[in-house]
């Protein structure tokens, strides 16, 4: 997965030792005598070998905020969002349903992480792979409002990867609410809360539209230090 076994025992606020001796009593089948939130990374990398560096930070991380041991002592990430209504055409969403997920980790403790190198691997994309919220008249009987989704063109075709479907989408307006960049992915998980408060007090009304999440698919594209937190979300005009 590419973490360093420092990389995790910083996260985990354990020596190096302490770590190695951990994984030696995984490997043993003594899993009672590990730390619990060690155990729970331990077992997630075994289920998901394949997890990509950022989705074994991100995993490690929040298996810390849990005991709520990252409260940050000072600010890395600026307060600002910037939100910008954006008119979107007709396109067509790649999309992977989950049949139980209500975020990103339980999403991924369902599909694994493959999903975002697959999806970002779709030529003519509009944008990056992202957690999806889907509108009630597109969720399938058996699964989950929360999936993974990707947008193309409309006129895009492609093979479509196996288990994925590929849906057409009525022109729309999104509200693209964009965090600050930021030095250092391990901060990211300040950057997304930073980006979820602002999306819990903001108020289009105010600007002439209303949330319209009952008709459009929300978007988490989760945060990168180079791009920010970042999500969108359907708006429509107050009538």
């Amino acid at each position: 997965m590419g973490l360093k076994i420092t990389e995790i025992s910083e996260i985990m606020e354990i020596s190096r030792p302490t770590m190695y001796k951990f994984i030696d009593m995984y490997e043993n089948g003594e899993k009672e005598k590990i730390d619990s939130n060690v155990l729970k990374f331990l077992e997630r990398a075994e289920r998901d070998p394949k997890m990509q560096k950022k989705d074994a930070l991100y995993y490690a991380l929040l298996i810390q905020g849990s005991k709520g041991r990252l409260e940050p002592q000072e600010e890395n990430v600026r307060r600002m969002v910037t939100a910008t209504a954006v008119e979107r055409p007709a396109r067509r969403i790649l999309l992977l349903r989950s049949k139980n997920a209500v975020d990103y980790m339980s999403y991924c403790e369902e599909t694994g992480c493959e999903w975002e190198s697959v999806m970002n691997a779709v030529e003519r994309r509009f944008d990056d792979a992202a957690i999806v919220t889907l509108p009630k008249d597109l969720v399938k009987p058996g699964t989950s409002r929360t999936a993974s989704g990707v947008e193309v063109p409309a006129d895009h075709s492609f093979d479509i990867p196996k288990g994925y479907e590929l849906i057409d989408l009525p022109p729309c307006t999104m509200l693209y609410m964009v965090g600050s960049p930021y030095d250092g992915e391990e901060h990211f998980c300040e950057a997304i809360e930073i980006l979820n408060d602002a999306l819990a007090v903001y108020d289009p009304e105010t600007y002439g539209w209303k949330f319209d999440h009952e008709n459009g698919i929300s978007f988490n594209f989760g945060a990168s230090a180079k791009k920010g937190a970042r999500a969108a979300v359907p708006i429509r005009k107050l009538s």
